[in-house]
């Protein structure tokens, strides 16, 4: 009687190493910021966060199968963002673009942004491109002058068809967009 209990912990014990292990999640980020020199004087603007359509809202890495139901947005199982795109952005927009010189006399005008899709498309099974869609908006800081707006629409191909292809993608669609982004609003704050 007295070696039933050790005999039960045992095969309780045996049980649980054969019950299997759940899959381990990857999280992502945008890797590590393209080099910014910091620059000396009066900042361009201040940084709003990131907004995000409720498409980009969440942290699961997004793809549409377009070659089969281009409707239906769809994420993948065992992979994540580390946050939501839209906070990933704001981090880096921060870490890019805060130093930025503005112009002389002036405040410093409000960015903002929204992201409108962060996804990996599919045009076939094997063919993928990551669409990174944004609008920014430059809010002055005198009230005599009109915000102004620019729209942007980068793809990047996709080297692997999944969410590593994905993450390698989208962060290139993001460091290519930041100078646009950059030349763009400051060229709209000192108008």
């Amino acid at each position: 009687m007295k070696t039933l209990p050790a005999l039960l912990a045992a095969s309780l014990l045996a049980g649980c190493a054969l019950t299997p292990a759940v899959p381990a999640r990857s999280l992502y980020d945008l890797g590590p910021a393209v080099d910014n020199a910091a620059t000396a004087g009066p900042l361009a603007w201040r940084i709003a966060d990131v907004t995000a359509s409720p498409s980009a809202a969440g942290d699961g890495i997004a793809y549409r199968l377009a070659f089969q139901q281009a409707q239906r947005l769809e994420h993948y199982r065992d992979s994540l963002w580390a946050a939501p795109p839209a906070e990933l952005l704001t981090q880096r927009l921060r870490e890019q673009l805060a130093s930025a010189p503005g112009c002389a006399g002036r405040p410093p005008a409000l960015l903002t942004v929204h992201l409108d899709a962060f996804e990996q498309v599919f045009s076939s099974p094997t063919q993928s491109q990551a669409v990174l869609r944004v609008h920014a908006t430059l809010w002055p800081a005198g009230a005599s002058a009109p915000a102004q707006q620019q729209h942007w629409r980068l793809e990047r191909p996709a080297a692997t068809a999944d969410a590593d292809g994905a993450v390698r993608a989208l962060s290139q669609a993001v460091d290519a967009w930041l100078p646009q982004l950059a030349s763009w609003a400051a060229g709209a704050a000192c108008r």
